[in-house]
Parts: C-alpha cells; structure tokens; sequence
C-alpha cells in the first residue's frame, strides 16, 4: 500500500495560453505555455499559426466533420510532452434554432500523454453552407460558423453547454 498522504501527480496547465485562431486553419498562443503531464514540468513558447492536426489524439484516426447546418463539437486543445500540438473531438450535437447546444456536449477522452490548454467550440448554424472538419477547414471567417476560444487548467467538468 502506498503513502495515504501522496497525491496523483498531476496533468495541468499553470498559464492562461491566450488560445486564438491563427490563420487559416492555424491557431496562435500569445505566451509560454508551463504545464504537467503526470507530474513532470514542461514549457513552450508562444505558437504563432501553428498547423492543427488533423488525427485526433485519443482515437488516432481522422477527425469527423461537423455537418450543417446547426450542429456544433467542442475540441479540447493541448499540447504533449514534446510541445506538439494535441486535439481531441467531442461528440457532435445538435444545435436549437438560436444557436444553443440542445444536449450539452461531453468531451472526448483525453490521453495520459497531453496535457489540455484551451477548448475549442465550433458551431454550424443555420447560415452554414458546409460541413466543417478540423485541420482541414479555417478556424476562423466561415460564413455560418461560430468559433469560441477558452482557456483551461484541465479537462473542464462535463457536460459543457
């Protein structure tokens, strides 16, 4: 049995990464990233347009697109060990007339080896006029697409709305 007063080591972000979309399908942080993945300390400068991936990290097969219009996904955004950019996709809902998740949304699973910074809300309303895929689509300026950045310190509690 082990220490009764040792706590799990932790996987945490410690700074505000000011997550935002770059260009295109980029995103951008504005400051050095201190975060844990089990306990182990890492850093990483600010991203600048950093190409998202386009595998999500817990199932590693290829993101699904979101379809139009009114269906919306949050994405948890993070990095690993090795300062790579990490995102894994939640399941897609569908949205009300007004733009509101009808079900709040759960997140994906996130992997021991990435520590989440921010999340990421996309949502086709009702103007879209095409699916949406992460990686591939721009994170910003599509017509009928909503994005909403956030900064987290872990896995946010769920469900989300």
């Amino acid at each position: 049995m082990g220490n009764p007063y040792e706590i799990a080591p932790a996987t945490q972000n410690y700074t505000k990464a000011a997550l935002v979309a770059g260009t295109t399908t980029t995103v951008t942080t504005t400051v050095t990233a201190h975060y844990s993945i089990k306990g182990v300390m890492y850093t990483k400068t600010a991203i600048t347009n950093g190409a998202t991936p386009t595998t999500d990290a817990a199932t590693g097969l290829a993101f699904v697109p979101i379809t139009f219009p009114n269906n919306g996904c949050k994405f948890i955004w993070g990095l690993d060990s090795a300062g790579a950019q990490k995102v894994v996709q939640g399941p897609i809902q569908a949205l009300d007339a007004a733009g509101a998740y009808i079900v709040a949304p759960q997140f994906g699973g996130v992997p021991d080896t990435m520590c989440p910074l921010g999340v990421i809300d996309i949502k086709l309303g009702a103007t879209a006029v095409a699916n949406w895929l992460f990686g591939t689509n721009n994170m910003s300026g599509v017509t009928g697409v909503t994005y909403t950045f956030s900064d987290v310190a872990t896995v946010p509690g769920r469900p989300q709305a």
